[in-house]
């Protein structure tokens, strides 16, 4: 086929995809959504009175490491909120924390708050004065302070993942289903972006025929360069005890096991749990499947000798309509992270947070300077003030606890079937692993 014919065909693509008819009801849907009117408010039989506008949201932060300060720093940037109490077992993060978290609330004017910081989240929560709290301790620590958080009656943020193991999930998501009046919003933080509702709505159309397989990725080079998770010099004190508390298996201190916890299993599930769970989360969102009906999974620690968990995986789902592959490689940066959704009619890639479809008989015009069929520019809107205009309202938000459970599932059936070395299936009546 020559320049002259691939055009045409490019260009009747277009037409089949009626791309003024869908970019009409995308913006519908955008719109909609920004109002808070797509996703259905849960409104509780016996809500506790609302938090107006005008009433200020008084929180606090239960693991203080890098990703739940920038969450509470970000939090702090929504209007009337502010941070007053922090936790963690190591006081070289409270330090830390407490200064940059008090720099952004004098900067949106709430000076002077006073931080209170403590070393078991129990105190904590033994506070009248907090509405919320926002968890962000590592995976095997997070379940344990969900539970006391909703007996004392408190909103919860949980980081992603949601939970430490399938059965952790099962009891965080039924506990909080007993608490209606609280607002759970769970860490997958793509689900507070407008671009997916753009790209939702196409898909929902049936613009991309048939998607038979998705296959997403997130490499980053961790071997050649600075290790973000290698040890580094602290000051204070680190109560490692109160770190290995949950874990049936414990260790004497060991500076690599505390600062890259990612990668042991007595504390996560590694690559596949740790970035896999945002890219699974948004296969599940745009294709409307969320329950594989089985998972493989293979790979090993080749770059990274210091990891438990592996470097490089390589896990394969199949939910019945589809199969949908996860890569990971922490040796090799090239890829970076993304998706694409492979459909009979055309394919949609997703680069970072951008995204593009592609027609299916236009393969020459991918790559950074084709002309896709359509692009959704990244729409981040900040996920933690999602959560808190839906305690003020009472609405579901962007990623409620069940979402939390189902976007981690397939994560936790490859983690088994990994270390297994076998298939796994999964029961969706029983809600066990088979």
């Amino acid at each position: 086929m020559d320049a002259g014919e691939q055009g045409v065909d490019i260009m009747a693509a277009k037409k089949r995809l009626s791309r003024r008819s869908f970019l009409a009801n995308s913006t519908k849907a955008v719109a909609a959504w920004g109002a808070g009117s797509v996703l259905v408010g849960r409104q509780a039989a016996a809500a506790p009175a609302r938090l107006g506008a005008n009433d200020q949201i008084r929180f606090a932060l239960i693991g203080s490491g890098k990703q739940g300060t920038h969450d509470a720093h970000e939090a702090c940037g929504a209007p009337n909120v502010i941070c007053v109490a922090l936790c963690d077992v190591a006081e070289f993060r409270l330090a830390r924390s407490t200064k940059l978290i008090a720099e952004i609330m004098d900067k949106k004017g709430n000076p002077n708050v006073k931080i209170d910081t403590y070393d078991d989240y129990r105190k904590l929560l033994e506070r009248k004065d907090l509405h919320a709290v926002l968890i962000a301790t590592p995976d095997h620590w997070h379940c344990r302070p969900f539970l006391a958080a909703l007996e004392a009656g408190k909103h919860i943020y949980q980081e992603k993942p949601m939970s430490y193991t399938i059965e952790q999930g099962l009891e965080m998501v039924a506990a909080a289903q007993k608490h209606p009046e609280l607002t759970v919003q769970i860490g997958t933080q793509r689900r507070s972006g407008a671009q997916y509702l753009q790209a939702k709505a196409l898909i929902d159309e049936g613009k991309l025929g048939k998607i038979v397989f998705a296959r997403a990725y997130d490499s980053r080079n961790c071997a050649a360069g600075k290790d973000p998770f290698a040890p580094t010099e602290v000051s204070g004190k680190i109560d490692w005890d109160q770190f290995q508390e949950p874990c049936p298996h414990k260790v004497p201190y060991d500076p690599r096991r505390y600062f890259a916890w990612r990668w042991y299993w007595d504390y996560a599930g590694g690559l596949v749990t740790d970035v896999g769970v945002h890219v699974i989360d948004v296969v599940h969102w745009l294709t409307g499947k969320d329950t594989p009906k089985s998972a493989v999974c293979n790979g090993g620690t080749y770059a990274l000798k210091y990891w438990e968990t592996p470097d490089v995986v390589d896990a394969v789902w199949d939910y019945g309509s589809h199969a949908v592959a996860f890569t990971s490689d922490f040796g090799n940066g090239w890829e970076g992270v993304g998706l694409t959704l492979f459909g009979t009619q055309a394919t949609l890639e997703l680069r970072g947070h951008d995204i593009y479809v592609w027609a299916e008989d236009g393969r020459s015009q991918r790559g950074l300077s084709g002309k896709p069929l359509y692009s959704f520019p990244a729409r981040n809107l900040p996920h933690t003030h999602n959560w808190l205009a839906c305690i003020r309202s009472g609405a579901r938000p962007n990623a409620p606890v069940e979402l939390g459970f189902s976007s981690l599932l397939p994560s936790h059936l490859a983690n088994l079937a990994y270390r297994r070395g076998t298939k796994v299936a999964w029961d969706p009546v029983a809600k066990k692993v088979t």
